[in-house]
């Protein structure tokens, strides 16, 4: 986690996240469920759940950056985006908290305000590299011990692969589903993004491109 000054924080208690409305300037890039990794010229949204508020008070305040220049947004309703608005849209580390359908949900919508020929690239813990990490030796004790190490303490739901992701992918409308590597992309803007290198190196996320 990076390491803050207290002149870069805000005390918690002073904290009121933005709110999106008529007036908010929509760039024509979006990262979704941003968490402290806001990027400068995106549109940075997130739910502020929690997890979130508990990063806050471990640094000992809210990001003066995260406080400016991220919006408040509940990712599993309509998003409040025209249709066919943004080139590019990035997702790392969202949908494996979510159910499936709720995944689904979002995916929609993702879709629906990106524009056609639209990218969304997604990085999230797949379901080969889940298995493999941790349940690569399954006797009844490694997998109770694992349904935390995988699931509980993160509060991981549920794990696409790249044929789920696909399938829904397909049936959504995308047109085009790319498998990816860490930070590669054949779009400028969505190279050397994600921030989860430890993945990487155990090979547990899968990354993918989606095309409108």
């Amino acid at each position: 986690m990076i390491a803050y000054n207290a002149e870069d924080l805000m005390p918690v208690h002073e904290f009121a996240p933005k709110v999106i409305d008529g007036t908010t300037a929509l760039p024509n890039k979006i990262q979704y469920a941003c968490g402290l990794n806001a990027f400068d010229d995106w549109l940075n949204v997130d739910f502020f759940d929690d997890a979130l508020i508990w990063n806050f008070n471990h640094i000992g305040g809210v990001p003066k950056k995260i406080a400016s220049s991220v919006f408040k947004l509940n990712l599993l309703e309509r998003h409040p985006f025209p249709d066919n608005h943004f080139d590019y849209a990035f997702c790392e580390d969202f949908i494996e908290h979510v159910s499936q359908k709720d995944a689904i949900l979002f995916l929609f919508e993702v879709y629906r305000t990106l524009k056609p020929g639209g990218v969304v690239r997604l990085a999230t813990p797949g379901l080969h590299g889940v298995m493999n990490h941790h349940f690569n030796k399954p006797t009844y004790d490694s997998i109770i011990e694992n349904h935390d190490a995988a699931y509980t303490r993160w509060g991981h739901v549920h794990f696409f692969s790249h044929e789920s992701l696909k399938t829904v992918a397909s049936y959504l409308g995308f047109r085009k589903y790319r498998q990816r590597s860490y930070g590669r992309s054949w779009h400028g803007a969505l190279r050397n993004l994600e921030t989860r290198a430890e993945q990487q190196k155990y090979r547990i996320n899968i990354y993918a491109e989606l095309t409108k």
